[in-house]
């Protein structure tokens, strides 16, 4: 075991102090941030090169209370993954845990694998592993999503030290910036068209979510008590009244006519159905395994096909996405904090991803500048 400080020569002149650690056979870097001057030494330089020797002097301290058991010992040596299962469970295996635990399972596969092993080089090699069964964002979310469980275990004095925040800042995956399909009103036309052969429900629920901007989460235990029927200004409205399942919120939303459509069809058509609280009873989620949600994905893709639209973009997703778009371009009180309100954002940064119009808005915005005369301009160079 052993923490050392070095210096990294950089182009600039300077000197950037890094750590080089050694434990449990493994070694891997921690950049301090910490730059001095590498000729002429000035009083800041020399209180930044004693912070850096206590910075080291810190981990090496980590790591040998570490070794001598000063934590519980049994705890380090417990399973992270089974500690990590257990976190999940808290969270009501939300979906985005569930991919990242299966993801997880597989990657230790059926050895046991114990606090004591968890390292900045054994993060990397799981982000590794993610890179290739998906995409560089998702990997991101995981990633943050264990980051969370890390901190958890800190907390509870398992574990000294998160992993995760020894894996240097310029080695941490990025988000990209991705293009997030979303539908028109005219392909939406098109799929309402298409006939297959899939449960009637699945397209009412889907089609909500297009006209709502519902996650699947909130559209399939969707209830009929959370839908209120009130007069505002004069004029009757169906509005949302429920928590979201992703972030808890309260949300109060009006409905759009073409949900409002489909919500009175639904009302028309539980009459003749067993009684239900669910608007959409045969898409309600009715377990962690996540089996219906499995079923309508296979009705999706034979619905996308039968439409000729790659059923890699026919999902809740594409339809909360169609949303936020449709509503943008096709209102002038679209404005991204209007569809951030109706999307239950917390924070208008994660509407900004629908802030990319499609071509089509781009090329009418272009034709509508106004022309001017060129016929007796006199363009030639003076």
């Amino acid at each position: 075991m052993g923490v050392k400080l070095r210096e990294k020569q950089l182009s600039s002149g300077q000197i950037s102090f890094y750590l080089d650690i050694y434990h449990n056979k493994t070694r891997w870097y921690e950049f301090l941030d910490i730059h001095i001057h590498k000729n002429r030494a000035s009083q800041d330089d020399k209180e930044k090169k004693r912070l850096a020797q206590e910075i080291r002097a810190k981990r090496e301290h980590e790591l040998i209370v570490e070794d001598n058991g000063l934590n519980d010992r049994k705890k380090k040596l417990a399973c992270f993954v089974l500690f990590f299962e257990d976190y999940v469970k808290e969270r009501n295996n939300n979906g985005l845990y569930f991919g990242i635990l299966r993801n997880l399972q597989k990657f230790a596969g059926k050895q046991p694998v114990p606090f004591a092993k968890l390292s900045a080089v054994w993060m990397k090699d799981l982000e590794r592993y993610l890179l290739k069964r998906v995409s560089n964002n998702t990997t991101l979310r995981y990633l943050k999503a264990l980051n969370g469980a890390l901190n958890e275990a800190v907390r509870r004095r398992i574990i000294n030290r998160n992993p995760w925040h020894d894996v240097p800042h310029n080695q941490r995956l990025k988000m990209q910036d991705v293009f997030r399909n979303a539908f028109t009103i005219e392909q939406l036309q098109l799929l309402a068209n298409t006939p297959v052969d899939i449960d009637k429900q699945i397209k009412q629920a889907y089609f909500f979510s297009c006209f709502t901007g519902l996650r699947w989460s909130d559209v399939n235990p969707l209830r009929w008590d959370e839908i209120i029927v009130k007069e505002v200004e004069g004029e009757e409205g169906y509005y949302l009244y429920f928590e979201q399942e992703k972030t808890e919120g309260i949300e109060y939303l009006p409905v759009s006519e073409s949900a409002v459509e489909i919500l009175k069809e639904r009302q028309i058509e539980a009459l003749l159905e067993e009684k239900s609280p669910y608007v959409f009873p045969r898409v309600k989620e009715t377990s962690s395994a996540k089996k219906v949600y499995q079923k309508v994905g296979r009705a999706l893709k034979k619905w996308a096909e039968a439409a000729e639209i790659d059923p890699k973009k026919l999902h809740f997703h594409s339809a909360r996405h169609s949303f936020a778009t449709n509503v943008l371009e096709s209102s002038a009180e679209g404005d991204l904090y209007t569809v951030s309100k109706l999307l239950g954002h917390k924070d208008i940064s994660s509407t900004q991803i629908y802030a990319k119009v499609r071509d089509k808005r781009k090329q009418a915005a272009v034709k509508a500048l106004p022309k001017i005369n060129f016929t007796n301009a006199n363009l030639n160079v003076v």
